[in-house]
């Protein structure tokens, strides 16, 4: 059997694959936008004039802490591109750099790796910013004939993986956990 080998998208350098020539294949490709020319003067004027809404410097004014939700590192996203501005403004006003957390959401993914962290952040940012991994727990069937089991919400803001939540951060470690009761009928 005479075999078709394609290189799929996937990772950071692709998969080969091989397939039987026997039959018909449709390749779909994803469109890839061009980029904005001077995309770092289109960002400023959003993140300063808003259509709409108060500016970003405006909204934080006056608050003490600010959480940043940033895809995790399955999603090509700018963030170290885009981070400095949205962290300078935050800070000029007036939310301290330890009161500032990045959020990598994962959803159903494994955690990110500091290495990955780094990637999606960029070093500086990586280096001097709480950065939490927040992950979507999975719940196995309810078997309604068992008594109710109690179920726990962790997060963390140390290093130590927890099985919902990992984090990271250079100036406190700190595990809060609630439990409840599963509902039974």
């Amino acid at each position: 059997m005479a075999l078709m080998q394609i290189d799929l998208a996937f990772g950071k350098t692709g998969v080969p694959v091989q397939l039987p020539e026997t039959f018909r294949y449709r390749i779909l490709e994803a469109r890839s936008a061009m980029p904005l020319p001077g995309w770092q003067a289109a960002l400023e004027a959003a993140l300063d004039r808003p259509i709409g809404a108060p500016s970003l410097a405006e909204l934080a004014r006056g608050k003490r802490s600010a959480a940043i939700s940033i895809c995790d590192i399955t999603r090509p996203a700018p963030n170290r591109l885009t981070l400095p501005s949205v962290l300078r403004r935050l800070e000029q006003a007036g939310i301290p750099r330890e009161q500032i957390t990045l959020l990598i959401a994962t959803g159903l993914h494994r955690a990110a790796t500091e290495t990955e962290i780094r990637e999606i952040c960029g070093e500086e940012i990586a280096a001097s910013f709480r950065v939490s991994i927040t992950m979507r727990a999975i719940s196995p069937p309810i078997d309604t004939s068992a008594p109710p089991v109690p179920a726990r919400r962790c997060t963390s803001t140390n290093a130590s993986p927890l099985p919902n939540s990992t984090s990271r951060s250079a100036s406190s470690s700190r595990t809060s956990c609630s439990a409840t009761r599963a509902a039974g009928n």
